[in-house]
């Protein structure tokens, strides 16, 4: 992660070497970008970069901090409901919301496919969503709650890493998918809740 000395600079400084850097990052990936090539274009010496990380990877590193960080902000935050159809309708806009940021932002998409494996985050987002669908009594707890939580991130973290690979299918194909594989992992065919279909 980027140095102290990074955090102190202007706001809008930071997002500009950060630019610089997530566009050559997304054009060349990360072994074949050049960090002399990339603080030339900034703007910053190579003495003044070495202040603000320790290097190539340590750059790319808040790159990626920063892609991801824009990538939540497009997926909102998780507010709990009352229903099922609720449940769903939630899942659905921000998985929505995650395939047109990156279809509209695809150099944060090529940065996050080049990070390493596994890169999921948003844990947060996904125990709010586990604890609210065990609290209207959508998902089946057993064998044991903390368990589905874990395999539910496990399943958001398999379809995030397929989606940023193959950007020419982020449509609502990928929320139909999700939706698809969270209902078995749940048990919820036999509830008396549906996810919604047709209307993505």
């Amino acid at each position: 992660m980027p140095l102290p000395r990074f955090d102190r600079l202007p706001v809008g400084t930071r997002a500009a070497i950060l630019a610089v850097a997530r566009a050559h990052f997304a054009r060349d990936g990360k072994n074949a970008a050049s960090f002399n090539q990339i603080i030339a274009e900034a703007g910053i010496s190579k003495t003044s970069a070495y202040h603000y990380f320790d290097g190539k990877d340590d750059l790319f590193g808040a790159v990626v901090a920063d892609a991801a960080d824009r990538m939540f902000a497009a997926l909102g935050p998780w507010i709990d409901v009352e229903t099922e159809d609720e449940l769903w309708e939630q899942v659905t806009a921000g998985t929505t919301r995650l395939m047109a940021h990156l279809r509209d932002h695809p150099d944060d998409r090529a940065v996050l496919a080049g990070r390493p494996r596994p890169g999921g985050d948003g844990g947060s987002w996904i125990h709010r969503l586990v604890a609210n669908g065990l609290h209207i009594n959508l998902i089946d707890p057993s064998p044991n709650a903390e368990l589905i939580t874990v395999a539910t991130i496990g399943v958001f973290d398999a379809l995030d890493t397929w989606a940023l690979d193959h950007p020419s299918e982020l449509d609502h194909s990928v929320t139909d998918t999700l939706t698809l594989f969270l209902t078995r992992l749940w048990n919820t065919a036999h509830g008396s809740g549906t996810p919604p279909q047709g209307e993505r």
